[in-house]
């Protein structure tokens, strides 16, 4: 589904305001936590995407991340891919900002 004129999905507006620097909240809530997942991004070039956010399936990038709750690590085994290694949290919120992840 696309949001905008220039055919842009939620998700890509999304990372567009991240890597912009602006202030973007995600899944803040009390009283439901997420799954967050966070993985080192082999393919970024500048240091702007270094970390893989991923969020309810959704992913977003972004240069820093601080976690302020107890972290885990999960192996996952994707057909076709292999495994990938997380380091995961159960959050009530994200938020973005001067594409910095805080966790929490």
């Amino acid at each position: 589904m696309k949001d905008n004129q220039k055919g842009e999905t939620k998700n890509q507006i999304i990372q567009r305001n991240i890597l912009e620097g602006r202030k973007v909240a995600l899944i803040s809530s009390e009283k439901l936590t997420s799954l967050v997942r966070i993985r080192y991004n082999n393919n970024d070039t500048d240091g702007t995407q270094k970390w893989r956010v991923i969020i309810d399936d959704q992913e977003f990038q972004t240069s820093e991340i601080k976690i302020s709750i107890p972290t885990r690590t999960l192996t996952e085994t994707f057909e076709g891919i292999g495994e990938k290694h997380h380091i995961v949290c159960d959050a009530t919120g994200v938020i973005f900002e001067n594409n910095k992840a805080t966790i929490y």
